[in-house]
């Protein structure tokens, strides 16, 4: 538990700092395109990212909650998001920010999602492409503030698809490279040029389906006759 505290205690330090801060814009920028449409009555985040209601402020839906694992600024719930402390169907939308990336378990995580959401609820997933270059300076050097298991967007969409979710919108983003100070300000042009290759993370809206079960009209078997197969009389 000290060792999480410490981690989470480090990756709120990094977003202070410029690469962080960069981070959390791109994100609030996918975000303020996907919260607005979304309504309802109960919006909950499942993982702490960055301080507090950073990434909630652009949601029309009043009551707000950051689930997290320990007690820390910003979180009005304890729990676990592989195992939500919410009734089935109570919640309208929940947000994933890159927490399928630090889980031991994302299937659980997302099997929670889909009891948790009403009928047409919908989940927002945040994650890093595995191959983006982001990912790629956590695999070739040290670790880094954002190091997780990443998530292929496509392999998402299989298993929120076998869930019975479909996707809605998928929005490419974090376009320049993992570079420090000036560097990073400098690389500013790869904003503009919208380069798929060059994303390293990507948000995906999935709502949940609600399949209708219309019931079908038994046709009334005709009564059978008595006599039947027998000749009439006759008045002959």
């Amino acid at each position: 538990m000290l060792a999480c505290c410490v981690m989470q205690a480090e990756l709120d330090s990094w977003f202070s700092e410029r690469m962080g801060s960069y981070l959390l814009r791109q994100e609030r920028a996918v975000l303020a395109e996907a919260l607005p449409t979304i309504f309802g009555f109960f919006l909950v985040q499942a993982g702490l990212w960055g301080p507090e209601d950073t990434l909630l402020q652009d949601s029309p839906i009043r009551a707000r909650f950051v689930l997290g694992k320990h007690s820390s600024v910003g979180v009005q719930v304890r729990g676990y998001p592989g195992y939500l402390p919410f009734a089935s169907d109570a919640v309208d939308a929940l947000l994933l920010p890159h927490t399928l990336e630090r889980a031991n378990d994302p299937h659980q995580i997302l099997r929670e999602a889909e009891r948790v959401l009403t009928g047409e609820g919908h989940l927002i997933v945040l994650g890093f492409h595995p191959w983006g270059l982001w990912s790629l300076r956590q695999r070739l050097g040290p670790v880094t503030p954002w190091a997780g298991h990443y998530v292929r967007a496509g392999r998402l969409q299989e298993w929120l698809a076998v869930l019975g979710f479909e996707t809605v919108r998928l929005r490419h983003y974090l376009f320049r490279p993992p570079f420090q100070h000036r560097l990073l300000v400098r690389s500013a042009f790869f904003d503009r040029l919208h380069w798929r290759l060059s994303a390293s993370a990507y948000m995906l809206v999935a709502r949940k389906r609600v399949f209708a079960v219309t019931p079908l009209r038994l046709k009334r078997a005709k009564p059978r006759r008595v006599f039947a197969g027998v000749a009439k009389p006759t008045i002959r």
